[in-house]
C-alpha cells in the first residue's frame, strides 16, 4: 500500500503520539509499504515537511507539552497525497481537519486515530475534574473532526469505551500503539548499589509524578531508593524541588531507546502514577524488560490493564498505598523477579508486529469501503 501518515510534528521525540507514529511508519515499511509522513519535521527521503504555524499565547503553552501546529501547505501536500492508497491521520486539530478535506476532494480513503484525550488537555489547564469542560472537548472533536471518518484507531478498550460514551460513530478498532521488539530482559540480572525505580512520561500534571516521589519519601527504605524520571515537561522544576524538600533520591533526563532499554533492563521496579492515560507504551516497554509494574488504578486511565494483580495496583493519587506497595516489592525480591518473568511474557500479546497487522486490516477494509462506493 501506499499510505501517508499526516500529523503536526514528527521531530520530537518525547511526545509519546509522535513515537508512535515514527514507529508505526517504520514498521509499515518493513513490512513492505510505502510511506509518506506530512509534518513538520518530517526528514524522510519520501515524507512531505511543512513549516511551523505560530498561534499567539496557544504556541508557547504548547511548547511545554511537546507540541507544534504545522502550517497547511495545499499545494506541497496536495502533492504529497497524490497516488496515495490510504491516509491516516494521528491528531484532530486545524491542520489534520483541512488536510481531511483535501484529501476527501481528491477521493483517497483516510481513517484516523484517537491520541488526544480531552482530560489531558483539561489536566494541563487546572480543569481535569470539570464533566462539563470534559463533555465538551469530547463534543467539538466529535462534530469537527471524528464525525469525518468511518473508521477510528483506538490504542485500547478503555479509550474506544470513552468514545461511545460519548456517541461517537463508525467502526472503532482497538488496536495498541505496541512495542518494538527489541524491548527484552536483560541476559544477566544488574547489581544496583541502591534500589532502582524507574518512571517513563512527560514531567506534566496529569502524569502525577509527584505521589512517587511523596511515596518514596514515605517508604521504610527511602534512603535505599533511586528514582530515575525519564521525559521533559513544565513540572520538571516543580518535581526537583519537592524531591530535594522530601529528601529523594532522583535523577531527571531522556534517553535514546537503546540507551533506555539498558536503563530499564537494570531497573529494578516500574512505576506509572498517570491519573489520565490513553494507553502508555513505556508501561508496556517496561514490563517487556522484565520490571514489575505498580500502575495508578485511575478510572481515567487505561494503564491498569496491564496490571495482573493487585500488588501492581495503588490507589490514584494516595501516597500512602504506592509506598506501601514499594516497600511489598523492596522486600519480596524473589517474588518479584519471578513476576518480572511473568510480566515479560504477559507483554507478548502488546508487540508491534501484531499491532501493523490490525492496522493494515483497518486501511484495507476502509480502501474497499471506498472502492464499493
Amino acid at each position: 500500500m501506499n499510505i501517508v501518515i499526516v500529523i503536526d510534528l514528527i521531530d520530537t521525540l518525547t511526545n509519546g503520539s509522535v513515537m508512535t507514529a515514527r514507529r508505526f511508519a517504520d514498521g509499515l515499511r518493513e513490512r513492505g509499504h510505502s510511506v509518506k509522513i506530512v509534518a513538520v519535521g518530517a526528514d524522510g527521503e519520501s515524507d512531505c515537511p511543512v513549516k511551523e504555524k505560530y498561534f499567539p499565547l496557544l504556541s508557547e503553552v504548547s511548547a511545554r507539552n511537546q507540541i507544534k501546529f504545522a502550517k497547511f501547505e495545499k499545494a506541497k501536500i496536495k502533492s504529497a497525497f497524490e497516488g496515495a492508497d490510504i491516509i491516516h491521520f494521528i491528531f484532530p486539530f486545524a491542520f489534520e481537519r483541512q488536510c481531511k478535506r483535501l484529501a476527501d476532494k481528491m477521493g483517497i480513503p483516510t481513517t484516523a486515530a484517537f491520541h488526544v484525550q480531552p482530560e489531558n488537555i483539561l489536566y494541563n489547564v487546572h480543569l481535569g475534574k470539570s464533566r462539563i469542560f470534559n463533555k465538551l472537548i469530547y463534543t467539538y472533536l466529535r462534530k469537527t473532526f471524528y464525525s469525518r471518518f468511518s473508521r477510528i484507531h483506538c490504542p485500547s478498550n478503555f479509550i474506544a469505551d470513552r468514545l461511545r460514551a460519548h456517541s461517537y460513530g463508525g467502526e472503532l478498532y482497538v488496536i495498541s500503539n505496541g512495542y518494538d521488539e527489541a524491548f527484552k530482559p536483560a541476559e544477566e540480572s544488574a547489581k544496583n548499589k541502591k534500589f532502582e525505580i524507574v518512571m517513563v512520561g512527560r514531567l506534566a500534571p496529569e502524569k502525577n509524578q509527584k505521589v512517587l516521589i511523596s511515596a518514596i519519601a514515605k517508604s521504610k527504605h527511602r534512603d535505599e531508593i533511586h528514582l530515575t524520571l525519564l521525559g521533559n515537561g513544565s513540572c520538571k522544576a516543580r518535581l526537583e524541588r519537592q524531591a530535594k524538600k522530601q529528601s529523594v533520591d532522583v535523577s531527571f533526563g531522556f534517553l535514546p531507546k537503546d540507551m533506555l532499554i539498558q536503563k530499564l533492563q537494570s531497573s529494578d521496579l516500574y512505576v506509572h502514577s498517570a491519573t489520565v492515560e490513553i494507553e502508555a507504551i513505556a508501561c508496556i516497554e517496561a514490563i517487556a524488560c522484565g520490571l514489575v509494574p505498580i500502575i495508578a488504578d485511575s478510572p481515567l486511565s487505561a494503564t491498569p490493564q496491564f496490571a495482573l494483580d493487585s500488588r501492581s495496583l495503588f490507589d490514584d493519587g494516595n501516597a500512602v498505598d504506592l509506598a506501601e506497595k514499594i516497600d511489598y516489592w523492596f522486600e519480596n525480591e524473589n517474588e518479584r523477579i519471578r513476576m518480572g518473568k511473568v510480566y515479560a511474557e504477559f507483554a507478548n500479546r502488546y508487540r508491534l508486529d501484531k499491532s501493523l497487522e490490525q492496522a493494515e486490516e483497518m486501511f484495507l477494509d476502509q480502501i474497499y469501503e471506498k472502492a464499493a462506493h
